[in-house]
């Protein structure tokens, strides 16, 4: 039993691009006096949208929806403006989705990010048609550890979410992934296998020769019934 639809993260799954993520939060923190290390940004707000990191940290009701999104504006412009020159694939992963791509297989991109990041990084990895379906956090009214991206992104493919694999790095990803319905590989790209630990996979990139063999043979622990979760 194939899996009919492999649904990729962007950040940290594609890209190692928190570095750049944090210094853009961090130029912006500045300016209303507050600093956040960058331990704290990975296991707190990476991965989150803007208006939603901004609640994080300054509470409800400090912006408006309009004030949060001319925040969140400035750090993705800062993404946009430097994921060409700084942004750093992750290792196998642009090779990975090519290869799913010429082998037929649907593919999805499910992000929270921002349209204009999505076409940023599509443009400067040359990953414009790849995709079968691209779904960002303009397009979903909740963002995750809700899994709507990810049933979304299914639904694009005509598949059920049960019959998908995602591909995550953070805990609101694969909280949302598990909450869909489908299987999970965790990347430990930027953060531990131990915070992940309700993904059914672990890799630390795309290299790993035993990947494909593993998310094409379909096997869930409760099909196998194996009572500890693979590591790949």
């Amino acid at each position: 039993m194939k899996y009919k639809g492999f649904i990729f993260d962007l950040d940290g799954v594609l890209i190692d691009s928190s570095k750049i993520h944090f210094l853009g939060w961090k130029k912006v923190l500045r300016g209303f006096n507050r600093e956040v290390d960058y331990e704290t940004f990975l296991k707190s707000y990476f991965g989150k949208r803007g208006p939603e990191t901004l609640e994080l940290i300054f509470g409800k009701g400090k912006f408006s929806d309009n004030e949060a999104k001319r925040i969140s504006d400035e750090v993705d412009f800062n993404f946009v403006k430097t994921v060409a020159e700084v942004g750093i694939p992750i290792k196998g992963a642009l090779d990975f989705v090519r290869a799913l791509k010429e082998s037929s297989e649907k593919i999805a991109l499910a992000t929270s990010a921002p349209r204009q990041n999505v076409d940023a990084f599509l443009d400067a990895f040359s990953l414009r048609g790849v995709f079968d379906v691209e779904i960002c956090g303009d397009d979903v009214s909740h963002g995750k550890p809700n899994p709507e991206v990810f049933l979304k992104a299914a639904s694009g493919l005509n598949a059920d979410a049960k019959e998908c694999v995602v591909f995550e790095d953070s805990l609101s990803g694969v909280t949302a992934a598990k909450a869909a319905g489908a299987a999970c590989v965790a990347l430990l790209t930027t953060t531990t296998r131990e915070v992940l630990k309700m993904a059914d996979y672990f890799i630390k990139d795309f290299s790993d020769e035993k990947l494909k063999e593993v998310i094409r043979s379909k096997v869930s622990r409760q099909q196998s019934g194996l009572k500890t979760k693979e590591k790949v």
